[in-house]
């Protein structure tokens, strides 16, 4: 039975109110911030360290900070697993400065009280934990359920770099390897997982392009920066730059992906390899050895299902890119050159009209007319025309095109290969006097295709002269290997050869 929980039986409760609240940018700047200490050094991170890179982040961006409910981090003291502070060092006793202008002093303690607010804050929602140490050293810890988020945040705030090509060579060295004979469970596990996400970033690329489709339209209309800064500030560099481009000028996926096919092939056809694998995979599955066996297999079978959805993928992705560009396009034009797209010339042309241009009402027969309001009676109809209305001659055009077509097509019949043409074909080859066999009457590429019609003629077409008689084997002729058939007269007595 699902937990009810679901992720929160493992996320505290408020894990995501840092980033719901008024300085939601700075909580996840912190927290970058905080993630890029946490790699960079090989310990854990002292408080007085974190305090301070907070306290220089929030100095420079002090003017832009919010006010926040003191009750936001009112549980900051009862959470579980977080020791209580001492007094001393309880940063929470100062109050947010309502002024800029302050002394250097009184500033260095109101931005350490302020770093210390944020800390507070966000040990409380559970991103990090706080440890004091055997020697009274106060760390700062990640959280295990809270790193997943950081790297997100972190590859959020670095930009959405997607390398195609890793995914590919990652599947092609695990699986074409020395190490997948000897560790076979643990690559075909990290195949699948790359396989995955090579598929989940083409999605993700592709679904990326349909929401700024949708933006161009919804945003773009009214002014033409707007258009040009969706297209040539966010779509290209967000979208074509990062990942389109890339992916359309990488060659690893066909590079090595008939490799990875055959390797796939073999390990499935290999007994003894997915034995041993499913006996090493057992100890982590923790089933019986043939369910092993059958998940290895599965894997197997869905890494190559997805390297073969790729090719799918990449066209649903250039189908969007097209339209993308088709419709950003058109509406650039639309603001830089009206007149070039054909919205922009019936503009002009009702503002012509309706402008009292002379030349334009001459040029153009229309039925716009002034009205003051629009209503349903103002919907333009057709009106019917009397049956046998055929007023309207045709135009000298339109005839000499009707009589081009006639022409191409009584031209066309003429070439055309009918019974009677081919009946005629075998009467000259002396079908008139004697059996014909395949093989005399196949002498050239215009001679074979005649031969072709005359047996489909002949098994099909009841009005044909000639009767189709098999014989056993096959006939050569001109470089041509035939059935061995007879074509005889109807009507006339079967004679030998």
């Amino acid at each position: 039975m699902p937990n009810s929980q679901g992720v929160f039986s493992v996320l505290p409760e408020n894990f995501f109110s840092p980033l719901a609240s008024p300085n939601r940018r700075h909580y996840a700047a912190l927290l970058v911030l905080y993630y890029r200490l946490f790699q960079e050094n090989m310990r854990s991170l002292e408080r007085e360290l974190v305090v301070r890179e907070f306290m220089n982040y929030l100095g420079l961006h002090r003017d832009s900070l919010a006010e926040e409910d003191d009750a936001a981090d009112g549980d900051a003291a009862g959470n579980a697993g977080n020791a209580k502070e001492p007094a001393e060092h309880q940063e929470l006793a100062f109050d947010m400065p309502e002024t800029a202008g302050a002394a250097a002093q009184g500033n260095t303690v109101d931005e350490r009280a302020l770093a210390g607010r944020f800390l507070r804050r966000l040990i409380a929602a559970g991103w990090l934990g706080e440890e004091t140490l055997a020697d009274f050293t106060r760390v700062i810890n990640i959280t295990a359920w809270g790193k997943p988020f950081f790297e997100a945040l972190v590859r959020m705030d670095e930009g959405l770099k997607t390398e195609y090509e890793s995914h590919v060579v990652n599947v092609y060295s695990s699986l074409c390897g020395e190490t997948v004979r000897e560790n076979g469970h643990f690559m075909v596990l990290k195949a699948r997982e790359e396989a995955r996400s090579l598929i989940d970033s083409l999605k993700v690329l592709s679904q990326s392009i349909k929401g700024y489709y949708d933006d161009l339209n919804d945003k773009a209309h009214g002014e033409a920066a707007a258009a040009l800064h969706e297209h040539y500030d966010l779509y290209a560099g967000e979208v074509l730059d990062r990942a389109y481009k890339r992916l359309k000028t990488s060659d690893n996926v066909s590079r090595y992906r008939q490799a990875i096919f055959h390797q796939i092939a073999a390990l499935l056809s290999d007994d003894a390899w997915l034995d041993e694998s499913a006996h090493k995979y057992l100890r982590i599955l923790q089933t019986s050895r043939e369910e092993c066996r059958k998940k290895l297999a599965a894997m197997l079978e869905e890494i190559r299902d997805d390297l073969r959805a790729v090719d799918p993928l990449e066209d649903e992705i250039d189908r969007r890119n097209a339209a993308y560009s088709r419709a950003s396009t058109e509406i650039i034009k639309a603001y830089i050159e009206p007149d070039s797209t054909i919205a922009g010339k019936v503009g002009s042309l009702i503002k012509a009209i309706y402008a009292g241009n002379g030349e334009a009402r001459e040029r153009l027969a229309h039925g716009l007319y002034r009205v003051s309001f629009l209503s349903p009676a103002s919907v333009s109809l057709r009106r019917e025309r009397g049956e046998g209305d055929f007023s309207a001659s045709p135009s000298k055009a339109d005839m000499e095109a009707v009589a081009q077509n006639e022409a191409e097509f009584f031209e066309r019949m003429k070439k055309r290969l009918s019974i009677k043409k081919v009946g005629q074909w075998l009467d000259g080859e002396g079908g008139t006097e004697k059996i014909l066999a395949a093989a005399g009457l196949i002498k050239d590429d215009a001679s074979y295709i005649r031969f072709v019609y005359a047996l489909l003629y002949g098994d099909s077409r009841p009005g044909f002269d000639y009767a189709v008689e098999d014989e056993s084997g096959r006939a050569e002729a001109a470089a041509y290997s035939v059935p061995a058939v007879r074509f005889r007269k109807k009507g006339r007595e079967k004679e030998r050869l």
